[in-house]
């Protein structure tokens, strides 16, 4: 099942020509995209664990969270939580097994990375992101840390929130090859280490996917509902 909040005609036909023209791209051109992205990804690298949390869920749905969003307010974090909550009115807190995917991908990548990448790679500044406390450019991940109440008696969820409730995040590791190599650029070194640095600062419960794409197709296979914001 997918909910879209803004989806119209135009919108439809306008995709259908992205992708007829993605079609017939040469497939040297595709083959070159994907060796750019993947550090060195080979078959068996990757940790496909987060199946077996999702095959012994009761409910099942997957986010997807293309672009950052507002960390004083994200869209992404207020669903989930309705839909978490929304389980616990159904069968009571802690009655079922609910999971959570939150799929990462796009411009939202640097959400699932750690404190010290956000410090060291100047992320807020990359990514224009403000923390919601100090209304400065943040320098630690402010999906994160928790952000000021916005009043009516609602608290503003964390990541951390989410994986206390069972959640846990797919990486797109498309877009964090291209992150690392804007980085790399900037700092002079090479993309295949930055790449392997941003990898392994995930922040828990974050495993990577080949693609956005592929993890939100494996989630459904496996029988999560598709939510898009």
């Amino acid at each position: 099942m997918s909910a879209r909040s803004n989806g119209t005609r135009r919108d439809f036909v306008a995709d259908v020509g992205r992708f007829a023209s993605a079609a017939v791209l040469p497939t040297s051109l595709t083959l070159a995209a994907a060796e750019t992205t993947v550090a060195g990804a080979a078959p068996g690298d990757w940790d496909l664990s987060w199946l077996d949390r999702l095959a012994k869920a009761t409910d099942r749905a997957v986010f997807d969270w293309p672009s950052l969003g507002d960390p004083a307010d994200p869209s992404v974090f207020m669903f989930a939580a309705r839909y978490l909550d929304n389980c616990d009115v159904v069968y009571g807190p802690g009655k079922a097994q609910v999971r959570v995917v939150l799929n990462i991908r796009t411009q939202a990548v640097p959400v699932a990375l750690n404190d010290a990448l956000w410090e060291k790679y100047k992320l807020g500044a990359e990514y224009n992101a403000k923390d919601p406390n100090t209304k400065e450019l943040a320098t630690l991940n402010p999906f994160w840390h928790r952000a000021p109440s916005p009043g009516g008696g609602y608290i503003v969820p964390t990541l951390g929130d989410f994986i206390d409730r069972g959640a846990f995040f797919l990486v797109c590791d498309f877009a964090l090859g291209h992150l690392s190599k804007r980085l790399a650029d900037k700092a002079g070194t090479i993309q295949e280490d930055v790449h392997r640095e941003l990898r392994a600062g995930f922040v828990p419960s974050a495993y990577a996917v080949p693609s956005g794409i592929y993890g939100l197709a494996k989630a459904q296979n496996a029988g999560c509902a598709l939510i898009r914001l």
